[in-house]
């Protein structure tokens, strides 16, 4: 290990452990008494923690109190309705404490029988299957609870507006016996639907968001999916749908959508330090990158907006072609609208220009036309289509990009994309999965033809004290259509950069300098806080190019391995981090970072 490598580890030590000292920390957690709970679940309830690594548990009796009602929580989730829990701390040092906790389990009780009364609607083997909660098992009194409101949530998409629901608790031993006695009421219709609060939007792009109509049952289903389909419009900052009026001798309700409008225009500029690619070929490069939008919403009072976005960049380190740096400029002109052809189909077009150095060694000009589609909150569907124009300079060192020539390119691509990750600015728990499939030329018209697929699968497991392991894996496939032209470089896969092997540059010190036609990666990472907003990380990355599948055991595997500084913002995390390549005598590699987290 380089003395480089040493002392940046031994200043995180440092760091960790000066924030530590400042206040009172866990130094042992202690359970007494749990004779059918093992202390590893227990541990896995509380936020307390015993020292990890560089992970430490700030003490305070507040938390010790909130720990103690999570105790409490889970044994009662597991049929131990009597439970009794009692906690201390002792000061063993200066800043450690050790704690204890003194629990009496007592019984656990069990869920015999389930009796419904006063149903109607539902049959009770419905009603079963809607509770999924079986019997013979721990009574979790909790969770009863739970499934009684999915129960009423089943009642109100039949127009049950009046339902009640009332659960009672016989208990005979160790045995429990629920009793659940429903008031159905009457099925209401709706009424009439109006609209407050508009002043530059039309109402009829509000109704035509709705999923209910005048006259039918009453669906609480379809009153939340309309409520989310009219926030989606990006029209309006709130959108609340209530029952204004409940006439229940005529089994009627009116229905009031409330919204509040955006502005109409808004202005956002951002300014920080990132990585980019230029030439589309992770040949990355580090540097101040600036930003400004303007959003015009509303466009001729309908739900379509235009939003013109402005970006420049300068590199702090000498670009690869000059022994100046090098500037990269944008502009962008985007126009969305929910609807297509009176059919919900999110469209969007966009036109893009970019230009890469101070002397515009590299132009890229194209239109893209896309469409989503959405199912649910978290999966989405896409398909775009592009036409890219490139011009390169003639004073360029094209041997650099592999592309001697102008080009016009097109290509069509469907995204799949399944997002179920909690917390999306610091990633604690979920997962995310992503496949684009590419089609390149052919009956597209265009220079080269080729197919691309690319795979993404992200998994997020939180382990203790806010800690969280997060694990990454990326596989590509090209497929040339062309056997005697080969593929530009900025086409094929590589390795190297804050977002790949984050110890190795890109480029030129892989086995396959030009790209490859097949990538697979891992990015592992320990995550852990250590004071207020900051927090640490440890990371491991590895990945190989090859050209053919055929390849892939004699392919070497490339290592590097390091460890980073995170600032957590309210827009997102800063970060610092440092990677060395394994086996290599090459100098580690510095990232700085905004707003960037896999």
């Amino acid at each position: 290990m380089k003395y480089s490598q040493i002392w940046f580890l031994f200043g995180l030590f440092l760091i960790s452990n000066t924030f530590a000292d400042e206040k009172l920390v866990v130094s042992e957690i202690i359970f007494n008494g749990n004779s059918l709970l093992p202390d590893y679940e227990l541990q896995s309830v509380i936020k307390l923690q015993s020292p990890k690594l560089f992970a430490r548990s700030e003490f305070s009796p507040k938390k010790l109190n909130r720990d103690k009602i999570s105790l409490e929580a889970y044994y009662k989730s597991n049929g131990f309705l009597n439970i009794s829990i009692t906690e201390n701390y002792e000061l063993v040092s200066k800043n450690y404490v050790n704690i204890q906790f003194f629990i009496n389990e007592g019984d656990q009780y069990q869920l015999k029988e389930i009796h419904f009364s006063g149903n109607k609607l539902f049959s009770d083997e419905d009603i079963i299957k809607i509770l999924k909660t079986p019997t013979n098992i721990n009574f979790n009194p909790s969770k009863i609870r739970r499934q009684l409101k999915a129960l009423k949530r089943n009642y109100l998409t039949r127009g049950k507006i009046d339902v009640a629901i009332m659960d009672e608790v016989i208990i005979e031993g160790i045995n429990v016996i629920a009793r659940i006695n429903i008031f159905e009421g009457i099925s209401y219709h709706i009424q009439s639907i109006s609209v407050s609060g508009l002043e530059l939007v039309k109402e009829k792009y509000v109704l035509r968001e709705i999923l209910f109509q005048r006259d039918e049952i009453y669906n609480i289903d379809k009153i939340d999916k309309s409520r989310n389909r009219i926030f989606d419009s990006g029209l309006f900052s709130s959108v609340e749908i209530i029952n204004k009026l409940i006439n229940k001798k005529n089994g009627l309700v009116d229905i009031e959508i409330k919204v509040r409008e955006y502005k109409s225009s808004s202005i956002e500029a951002d300014i920080g330090f990132k990585e980019w690619n230029p030439f589309q070929e992770n040949l990355t490069t580090t540097g101040i990158d600036a930003q400004a939008r303007w959003v015009i919403g509303n466009i001729f009072n309908t739900t379509a907006n235009v939003e013109f976005t402005a970006r420049i960049a300068r590199s702090i380190n000498l670009n690869i072609f000059t022994d100046k740096p090098l500037i990269e400029r944008d502009f962008t002109v985007v126009y969305r609208t929910p609807w297509t052809f009176y059919f919900r189909i999110p469209t969007r077009f966009e036109y893009f220009h970019k230009e890469a150095s101070e002397q515009s060694v590299l132009k890229r000009d194209g239109l893209t036309y896309s469409l989503l589609f959405k199912q649910g909150k978290t999966t989405r569907y896409e398909f775009n289509s592009t036409l890219e124009i490139i011009q390169i300079n003639e004073s360029l060192d094209t041997d650099k990009i592999n592309d001697p020539d102008d080009e016009q390119q097109r290509w069509m691509n469907v995204i799949y994309i399944s997002n179920k990750i909690q917390n999306p600015l610091n990633p604690i728990g979920g997962q995310y999965f992503s496949f684009i499939s590419t089609l390149y030329g052919t009956i597209l018209g265009g220079e080269r033809n080729f197919i691309k697929f690319e795979g993404e699968y992200r998994k997020y497991l939180r382990i203790q004290n806010n800690s969280v392991f997060a694990f990454r894996i990326v596989l590509g496939y090209i497929k040339n259509l062309e056997i005697k032209n080969d593929l530009q470089t900025r086409s094929k896969f590589q390795l190297g950069g804050q977002t790949s092997l984050r110890g190795w540059t890109s480029g030129d010190k892989f086995e396959i300098s030009s790209g490859a036609n097949i990538i697979d990666m891992i990015n592992l990472e320990y995550r852990f806080p250590i004071k207020n907003k900051f927090g640490g990380e440890l990371f491991i990355d590895m990945g190989r190019l090859y050209e053919t599948i055929y390849e892939f055991t004699t392919t070497r595997l490339i290592w590097d391995y390091g460890m980073g500084i995170i600032y957590h913002t309210g827009l997102g995390p800063i970060r610092i981090d440092v990677g060395f390549p394994y086996g290599e005598l090459e100098n580690p590699q510095l990232h700085a970072s905004l707003l960037y987290m896999f």
